[in-house]
């Protein structure tokens, strides 16, 4: 990755421990794929109301886009952290997923060349 990771808190005070973790899944991430060129994590809070810790990673790749998600219901026991491990795991199958190959090369028929 040529950059750290950036990362956006919304509706959600910023600290020590959850901007780490962040950052962690961020070189996690980066270990895995190394042609990663940028990567955005996203933590949100409640903007009113009852609602969910929500984790977004936008990560770009030459050739593809990964966008991995993950939502957990606002309570106690660190939801945001579970919300931001679950969206790193759902990042992580889609960086494995790129290392596939796309499909099975069929054998070709030989070229003749005449001269």
């Amino acid at each position: 990755m040529t950059a750290p990771p950036t990362l956006t808190f919304r509706h959600l005070p910023r600290s020590g421990a959850l901007e780490a973790s962040a950052r962690e899944i961020g070189e996690r991430l980066q270990r895995l794929n190394s042609r990663i060129t940028a990567c955005h994590i996203v933590l949100e809070g409640r903007s009113g109301g009852p609602g969910r810790y929500q984790v977004k990673i936008h990560i770009s790749v030459p050739g593809a886009q990964i966008h991995a998600q993950s939502a957990q219901p606002i309570g106690n026991d660190h939801r945001e952290l579970n919300a931001l491990h679950s969206a790193y795991d759902n990042a992580k199958g889609q960086l494995e997923r790129l290392k596939r190959p796309h499909a099975i090369e069929m054998p070709r028929a030989p070229v003749t060349v005449k001269s």
